[in-house]
């Protein structure tokens, strides 16, 4: 890390202690709460398959959830004390979500393990459609809207008016109507005084990262010119970002933005070369959205040449992968999939990334894995770009 940006990031530590640094752990913490989000997804897209909501595999998830939280508590464990990461928000929320999907799942796995003999393994319903375009509705919406202000009242309204206008129901839609009912119902109620306390003002936290970037102007002589070439490119790599956006996020301010006016302009001299090709180095303050829009704010930086040195006052974030394999001549899809995963783990450690765990989903284990790394910041491009060679899907930076 060169010292110019060193000296920026503590000056920022200590002016902006409030918005700005964010601690090592949080990063890998986050965890559970992304594993809860692809398990509503995995539940819609096992439905759109038109399987029986009693043949999903509950019991193996709520356990595989279990080993997400484990591992990130130990990952997290590297960087930050037990006392200090048991004792934080994102401990209890973690603990929340867990137990609150445990309790979740295990009812409507048991009631599986009653029912299988009795009901088909298939479900090719008009309402099998509709409750999965709910859980593909509710597992967006948890990437961007925390689960306690999801709006659970009117969402059970809206699948009771579906369930009540469809014919030719089966007897896998009343079961399923009637056990979403009641987790609706109850989701509704433990959520309240979560959200109460969330929304208290002491307790808001925007969705929002600060990172610190560098742009070297090359041939740029005057400060301010190249101050004025960082704000032109920065435009454009807001522009390419509009492209990611859906209709919903269109209207809402996620653009990138100079935090206080923060940029700074550093002139720096090649002895071996004429003082007119010479280079400035811009340095900024930058306010990203977080979540899911963080990944492609990344790669629009990267395309005009803006580089990330700090995420939010930090030297590491946690990146997952998906890994999929497909069968050929040489080799099985299993043995393609482990081998693709070997390749992605020793390309990974080439940019000084740690590859950290594993896991599937319980219904194409053998053909799709999500593996997380542990990646230096000021290589992150650099990783992003041999994921991208290696065939795996970038589908989240964890920032904080």
């Amino acid at each position: 890390m060169g010292r110019y940006v060193k000296r920026l990031d503590e000056k920022l530590k200590t002016i902006a202690k409030a918005s700005y640094p964010r601690y090592q752990y949080q990063s890998f913490m986050t965890g559970p709460e992304w594993r809860n989000v692809e398990m509503a997804e995995e539940l819609a897209a096992f439905l759109r398959e038109n399987n029986s909501i009693f043949q999903f595999p509950y019991f193996r998830q709520v356990a595989d959830l279990w080993r997400v939280f484990y591992n990130s508590y130990s990952v997290a464990r590297e960087y930050d004390s037990a006392w200090n990461i048991l004792t934080s928000e994102y401990m209890v929320m973690d603990i929340f979500i867990t137990l609150f999907t445990t309790l979740e799942m295990i009812p409507k796995g048991l009631i599986s393990l009653i029912l299988y003999p009795f009901l088909k393994k298939d479900n090719n319903s008009e309402m099998q459609q509709k409750v999965a375009a709910y859980f593909e509705s509710y597992a967006q919406d948890l990437q961007t809207i925390p689960f306690y202000d999801h709006h659970y009242k009117e969402n059970r309204a809206a699948l009771a008016e579906a369930y009540n206008s469809c014919e030719n129901k089966t007897w896998v839609d009343w079961f399923t109507w009637k056990s979403l009912s009641i987790e609706l119902w109850a989701r509704r109620w433990i959520s309240k005084p979560l959200s109460y306390w969330f929304h208290q003002d002491t307790n808001i936290v925007e969705p929002v990262t600060d990172i610190i970037v560098k742009y070297r102007a090359e041939g740029v002589n005057r400060k301010k010119d190249a101050k004025a070439q960082f704000r032109d490119l920065l435009a454009q790599a807001n522009g390419q970002l509009k492209d990611h956006l859906s209709d919903d996020e269109i209207g809402q301010d996620l653009e990138v933005s100079i935090v206080d006016n923060e940029v700074y302009a550093r002139k720096k001299m090649d002895n071996s070369q004429e003082q007119e090709s010479s280079s400035t180095y811009v340095y900024a303050r930058l306010r990203t959205p977080r979540y899911a829009l963080f990944q492609p704010v990344i790669r629009a930086l990267a395309d005009q040449e803006i580089h990330v040195k700090k995420i939010a006052g930090q030297d590491r974030v946690q990146v997952k992968c998906v890994v999929t394999g497909s069968a050929d001549e040489d080799a099985g899809v299993e043995e393609q999939l482990e081998h693709k995963i070997e390749t992605l783990n020793t390309r990974a450690r080439a940019t000084d990334a740690t590859p950290l765990y594993t896991y599937g989903d319980r219904i194409h284990d053998k053909t799709r894995q999500v593996c997380l790394f542990d990646v230096p910041v000021m290589k992150l491009e650099e990783t992003l770009d041999e994921f991208d060679e290696q065939g795996a899907e970038v589908r989240f930076i964890h920032n904080f």
